[in-house]
């Protein structure tokens, strides 16, 4: 492997980041010793100046980790976890460590630049920030002169949640509906939270408090909701100091990571999770083993009804019953009877348990119908609104803002939703709006921290419909796949550079804000996107600059602070001594906050890190149970409603209309292996390169495949079974084909495959961008993507390949 010249001024920041990282991750020395080597040939230059640790927000990952980091004179040398923050509590993960690589990388974007070539091959040119901001200010301030401010969209990728306030708010005020969230909610359990509990958001997991957790395809161990957090509740499961062991069973085809540190793996057949778990609701329901209180006063359809018209419909209770008895499920999962009944016994009998359903990206876990199953199974336990079970966070004031396109003055969404049940626009249906110019042409795109060409199935489409568009934007630290297709780049600060702000990570049980101030000065020419639509805002006067009246992101983030002031609740950050008692306090019906006016607020979250709401109010069923009935819906109504308005679409989907299996959960058809493709392609997440982020860095890169030594470079993963029947080695280049495309890769033989399954990782195979990240494979080119009714968003879908020696 030829790894890029590497020389000391371009990775001073290295070392601050390694050396922990080197501790913690497993990674060999001989892996580092290219770096090693570079740094030791030249005098090491130590900075100079006064010491001091500030506190600032990762945001690597949506968790937003607090972050304690060491500055000397004008440098950041070192970066370790808060110890106040709720999140992390003083720990971090591998992608926290790398923050410093971030800040100092030689690759970064440094300056805004223009493109003077084509879309198709674009040549940069470095311009100032002040005819950067007049060449978006003239080109949004055009569309309001045509009167089509509503061709615009904005597109926010990871960023903290006020920010993503003050975009939503900036687009809504110019007159345009199109602000997309990236990445989309592509898996089937946000879906079947709305559809089933009537909530959009706020779906959190009280780890730490469960007796059982059931993870089906959930990876929680590499990058699933707060790394971090997840993992702090994984230590206190194998603690029995108190007097109980939490038990941890993971289901997935693959021996992950995950699955190889959980108390049990159950090797269940990929995209047959919502039979299995069908299966386990059998068991509840045939011993007796249900909460039958919660199902008699919190569910709809767990029984046969009768709509208005007198018809009757088919119950949960009678679905399970007559369609996923033992002996069924056994053959359809390729799983033992006897697993299936001991985990089902396990989970009815040790409460509160929870059931985590997985991601799109394994498949079945992710689809709709897989993903109601799981839910189920919490209701059938009575694991809703109970500690030790799965929460609705508290919205925290202000949140309402984030909900809705910001009015009823505004023209529909680019992206109509109204086809599919569900109440989001999915970004991955831009591209079909583009190409059809339908309901209107798109005439502008703003793409902040996203990289949908990368991440997508549907990526070549997006880059061929993002250079119709007239004008892009992008707003990014490092150079992508997405921002290659702009007319306009405008570099972002990292996070050390910017002031920071985060909310509650996705699954953590408590609202939350983070808050802390620039840590160091940019290192080079680039400005906080929020300070930068600001200034576009004031250029553009009227309702935006009404709308956006602050001058700079510390004045609105204070306005911000003052809405949780006026709430009269919560909490700034504190040691865990000091949250007992304020849990207690409150119990008692005290509050007693350490702040009496909102500058006192201000001052104590920068330098605590934040504010929170510790306390949890169970048992508030207005606010959890939103769905038509005002219960747990085993049979969705809304998904009922929905079928009877689009018979073609239940017809495509193999189903008639008024068939009750459209409203309840059921194990989805899966197609047979072609005879020319004979192997299942599942791609895997990583947690050093979770999201499909991270590969510009060195230290991600080397520990990214430690439970195969693989590293810098992609490897396609493959049961030595399998191999030996394809006559392939393992470590030789092997060619990997789909009918959608093909690529070289080194094989790897790992027993933790299933055989006939082969995984490639995600987040390897960029195009553009840094050279370190430049390299590899990735899967999204050769997985197939569709969107499966009822939800309609684009997944991806079970791809089959064949591997060949080239």
């Amino acid at each position: 492997m030829k790894l890029p010249p590497i020389n000391r001024r371009k990775f001073l920041g290295v070392a601050g980041g390694g050396a922990l990282g080197v501790a913690t991750s497993g990674v060999t020395v001989q892996g580092l010793s290219a770096l090693n080597a570079a740094i030791e040939r030249e005098e090491v230059h130590v900075p100079r100046g006064p010491e001091a640790w500030r506190l600032s927000v990762c945001s690597l990952c949506p968790a937003g980790c607090g972050l304690r980091v060491r500055t000397i004179g004008k440098r950041a040398v070192r970066i370790q976890g808060n110890p106040l923050h709720p999140v992390n509590r003083g720990g971090l993960c591998p992608r926290g460590v790398a923050g410093l690589q971030v800040l100092y990388h030689p690759d970064r974007l440094q300056a805004p630049q223009k493109n003077i070539g084509s879309r198709e091959a674009p040549r940069w040119k470095e311009i100032a920030w002040d005819e950067a901001i007049n060449i978006l200010a003239q080109r949004l301030g055009d569309l309001q002169k045509r009167e089509r401010p509503h061709s615009a969209v904005f597109i926010s990728g990871t960023c903290g949640h006020l920010r993503q306030r003050l975009f939503q708010r900036f687009l809504s005020a110019y007159g345009s509906p199109n602000f997309f969230r990236f990445p989309p909610k592509m898996d089937g359990a946000p879906a079947a939270a709305f559809l089933q509990q009537g909530v959009t958001d706020g779906i959190a997991y009280d780890l730490e408090g469960t007796q059982y957790v059931l993870s089906f395809g959930a990876n929680l161990l590499e990058g699933w909701g707060s790394p971090v957090s997840t993992m702090r509740a994984f230590g206190s499961w194998r603690d029995s100091s108190g007097g109980r062991r939490t038990k941890f069973v993971q289901i997935e085809p693959r021996l992950s990571p995950t699955a190889a540190r959980a108390d049990e793996w159950v090797a269940v057949r990929p995209g047959t999770e919502a039979a299995l778990a069908l299966g386990m609701a059998y068991v509840l329901i045939t011993e007796g083993l249900l909460d039958t209180q919660f199902i008699e006063e919190h569910t709809f359809g767990f029984e046969d009804w009768k709509d208005a018209s007198g018809r009757t419909h088919t119950g949960f209770r009678s679905l399970v019953l007559s369609e996923y008895r033992l002996n069924e499920v056994a053959a359809i999962t390729q799983t033992p009877i006897e697993t299936i009944l001991r985990v089902a016994r396990e989970f009815g009998r040790n409460r509160p348990a929870l059931a985590i359903g997985g991601r799109a990206g394994h498949l079945g876990s992710g689809d709709l119908y897989t993903a109601m199953a799981v839910h189920s199974l919490n209701a059938l336990v009575g694991s809703l609104e109970v500690p030790g079970g799965l929460l609705v966070r508290p919205e925290i004031p202000g949140e309402e803002e984030l909900h809705g396109p910001g009015g009823n003055h505004l023209p529909p969404s680019a992206v109509n939703h109204e086809e599919h049940p569900l109440p989001w626009a999915d970004v991955s249906r831009l591209p079909d709006a583009i190409s059809s110019a339908k309901p209107y042409p798109i005439q502008v795109v703003l793409v902040h921290g996203a990289d949908p060409v990368f991440s997508l199935p549907n990526g070549e489409r997006y880059a061929q419909a993002l250079r119709r568009v007239p004008f892009v934007v992008s707003f990014a630290s490092f150079l992508n796949e997405t921002s290659a297709c702009a007319d306009l780049l405008l570099p972002d600060c990292t996070d050390l550079e910017k002031w920071q702000e985060s909310a509650s990570p996705p699954t953590f049980e408590f609202p939350l804000v983070s808050i802390s101030p620039p840590v160091v000065e940019p290192a080079h020419k680039t400005r906080d996107t929020a300070d930068v639509l600001l200034a576009v805002a004031r250029a553009l006067g009227g309702n935006v600059s009404a709308a956006l009246p602050e001058s700079t992101v510390e004045e609105f983030l204070r306005g911000e602070v003052g809405k949780l002031f006026a709430a009269q609740a919560g909490y700034t950050f504190s040691s865990s001594l000091e949250e007992t008692w304020n849990r207690m306090s409150e119990r008692s019906g005290w509050w007693v906050p350490t702040f009496s006016t909102r500058e006192a607020l201000w001052e104590q979250m920068k330098e605590k890190g934040g504010w929170w709401e510790p306390t949890n109010y169970y048992g508030e069923w207005n606010r959890v149970l939103r769905t038509p009935s005002g219960r747990f819906e085993f049979y969705s109504q809304r998904l009922a409603e929905w079928a009877k308005s689009h018979p073609e679409v239940v017809k495509a989907n193999g189903l008639q209309p008024g068939d009750d299996h459209v409203c309840l959960p059921h194990q989805p058809h899966l197609p047979d292996a072609p005879r020319e493709f004979p192997l299942l392609l599942i791609p895997v997440e990583v947690l050093p390169l979770a999201g499909g982020q991270g590969a510009e860095l060195p230290y991600l890169q080397q520990i990214a495949g430690h439970h195969v030594f693989e590293h810098w470079e992609s490897w396609l993963e493959m049961n030595p079974q399998t191999a030996a029947e394809l006559g392939l080695e393992d470590g030789e280049q092997v060619r990997v084909e789909s009918p959608r495309g093909s690529a070289t890769v080194r094989l790897r033989l790992y027993a933790g495959a299933r055989p006939g399954v082969v995984h490639l990782p995600l987040g390897y195979g960029r195009t553009y961008g840094s050279a370190w990240a430049c390299r590899g494979v990735n899967p999204m080119k050769l997985v197939a993507g569709e969107g499966k009714p009822p939800m309609e968003t684009l997944q991806p879908t079970q791809t089959f390949v064949r591997v060949y020696r080239i």
